[in-house]
């Protein structure tokens, strides 16, 4: 344990002997939000400071299904044959035109 160490603690045990009897209750806490200007910049600061919470398999999910589609070939997503029918003694028979996908 090197000087400073034991300065911090201290340091520590002093603050908390002098406010062990201290105590910010919720009405304390409503007062001063009372009390606090709300400008434009005191806003951007309180959005700033928002702490975001994001579930990690769902962001997972989601960063892996777009990473999906950026990779995926042009033209997989749209229509790939086309159907041609033919007329053969009154009846109808349906061909289908495959189309190749590849990458530019």
């Amino acid at each position: 344990m090197n000087r400073n160490d034991s300065k911090n603690d201290d340091i520590r045990t002093i603050f908390d002997e002098e406010a062990k009897d201290m105590e910010f209750t919720s009405q304390m806490m409503e007062s001063v939000l009372n009390k606090t200007t709300r400008s434009g910049k005191g806003k951007i600061r309180r959005i700033l400071n928002y702490e975001l919470q994001i579930p990690l398999i769902p962001a997972a999910v989601a960063v892996a299904a777009l990473f999906a589609v950026t990779i995926l070939p042009e033209g997989v997503l749209e229509k790939q044959y086309r159907l041609t029918s033919i007329d053969i003694a009154g009846s109808q028979v349906m061909v289908q035109e495959d189309k190749e996908v590849t990458r530019k």
